[in-house]
């Protein structure tokens, strides 16, 4: 016997979407990007001269950075995440495997906890927002003129808790 099944999908923008991501802050190390709406990280952001007259031109090797706050220090974390679905969830952040490029793991600003598959975030109910900031982890990774162009996926995962 068998039988045929029928899987549809559909994507919205995120206003819209089960997992709401909105960026935070005016330095632009965080923006909104593209059609669906995405979530974009400039690390050093274009603002970061006008903060600190620092300047950077980069992360340095072999070294760990968290970025809690946009480069004009307006607003706590770089995104939220917020529950726009019908059940609790836990979020995480998941980046491909590859060797060449630094780690990145999203971050609660609140516990200070990176959130990963093995260790998620706490419970978040309908309609709650989870603040978030990046960690960068650069060790064993070359050094390079251009950027690195990276993929972070954040996953919310519904939960009976």
């Amino acid at each position: 016997m068998s039988a045929s099944r029928t899987v549809s999908v559909s994507v919205a923008d995120d206003d819209d979407a089960y997992l709401g991501l909105t960026q935070r802050g005016s330095g632009r190390r965080s923006y909104t990007d593209g059609v669906p709406d995405t979530i974009g990280f400039d690390i050093p952001s274009p603002s970061d001269d006008d903060y600190g007259g620092t300047d950077p031109e980069g992360l340095g090797a072999d070294s760990v950075y968290r970025f809690g706050h946009d480069a004009g220090n307006d607003e706590r974390g770089l995104f939220a995440v917020r529950n726009q679905g019908t059940n609790p969830i836990r979020v995480y952040s998941t980046q491909p495997d590859r060797e060449d490029v630094p780690s990145v793991v999203m971050y609660d600003i609140d516990s200070g906890d990176t959130l990963t598959e093995s260790d998620p975030s706490a419970v978040l109910g309908v309609g709650d927002v989870l603040v978030c900031g990046l960690e960068i982890d650069t060790y064993g990774v070359p050094v390079r003129e251009d950027e690195y162009d990276l993929t972070l996926t954040i996953n919310g995962v519904a939960t009976n808790e």
